[in-house]
């Protein structure tokens, strides 16, 4: 793996939207591709971008070597396929959430996971929040007891 960690993003629109300025600001990686069923939408996101790999194809970003990481922004029925498709060529995934639309599928995803040795991460971005990181230390604490079960 190199030393910045070469991004591609699957499904530009939308949450893809709430994806990129964590990937701009991060020290340990660029986003160096994209990809989408909408050559209209890439190419606007690889202009907004800076990105000049696009392709509506994203069998051609898991044969890529030089990427690291995929991140699927795509509706959630694509989840599963994709995610497990790109683990299965050795990249790590970050995926929207909610993972997929049913516990199989996760189950799939986990087990190509499992089988790959890369990371699946479900885009949980409300995690790094200030109340969330000072719920996750209370409940650590042991404040709030045993938590089975919350709802917000």
């Amino acid at each position: 793996m190199s030393t910045t960690l070469k991004v591609a993003v699957i499904g530009v629109g939308g949450i893809a939207r709430i994806h990129m300025p964590g990937w701009e600001a991060s020290q340990h990686t660029q986003v160096v591709a994209g990809c989408d069923i909408n050559p209209e939408a890439l190419s606007r996101w690889g202009e907004t971008h800076g990105i000049k790999r696009l392709v509506t194809d994203p069998a051609d970003l898991f044969r890529d070597p030089d990427i690291d990481i995929i991140d699927v922004c795509t509706p959630n029925n694509y989840h599963a396929p994709l995610t497990i498709a790109a683990l299965d060529a050795g990249k790590h995934v970050l995926c929207e959430k909610p993972l997929a639309p049913t516990p199989a599928e996760i189950h799939a995803m986990m087990a190509a996971r499992d089988r790959s040795g890369k990371l699946l991460m479900t885009a949980q971005h409300h995690r790094f929040r200030g109340v969330s990181r000072a719920m996750k230390a209370e409940i650590d604490r042991g404040a709030l007891g045993d938590v089975y079960h919350a709802r917000s």
